[in-house]
């Protein structure tokens, strides 16, 4: 039986992306950079709006026991 030569906690998925990132070129490697930075952005930008809104929600049940 052979055994998987993987660093402690890596997984086979992670070093299937490893080899795929190796094979990128350098414009490639920079498109998906700020692809997946722009990802983060998107999702931080989507958190925000909906704690303001809850912010907005319990404004208003504040002001209507008031």
């Amino acid at each position: 039986m052979m055994h998987n030569e993987m660093q402690p906690g890596m997984q086979q998925k992670d070093m299937i992306m490893m080899e795929m990132w190796e094979t990128l070129t350098d414009n490639q490697k920079k498109t998906l950079l700020k692809r997946m930075i722009d990802s983060k952005i998107m999702m931080k930008e989507g958190m925000i709006k909906h704690f303001q809104f809850k912010i907005e929600t319990m404004k208003i049940i504040k002001t209507m026991l008031d």
